[in-house]
């Protein structure tokens, strides 16, 4: 399975932003990574990134976005909540 972002890569990403890995599934080529309140999923394979956290207004939230690139994912660590024009809920 090729992963557009190598995942030794998302895991520099996410531990320069203070979040561990709490999930790899490798038959998805889908790895999770939390910083104890906010959830990260990173699709590998498609660069499809859905954060899962706590909105002050709306409560429990999921935010996608599509064809996410390494300055972007970069981004999403750093504020979660970032909308990239690119996404759903």
């Amino acid at each position: 399975m090729k992963h557009l972002i190598p995942i030794d890569i998302v895991e520099k990403v996410a531990t320069a932003e203070d979040y561990f890995r709490v999930d790899y599934q490798e038959d998805k080529g889908m790895v999770s990574y939390s910083d104890g309140q906010t959830r990260i999923n990173i699709y590998l394979t498609t660069m499809t990134v859905a954060t899962c956290l706590n909105h002050p207004k709306k409560g429990k939230t999921q935010l996608f976005r599509k064809g996410v690139n390494l300055k972007m994912l970069k981004e999403i660590f750093e504020y979660p909540r970032k909308h990239t024009g690119k996404g759903y809920i």
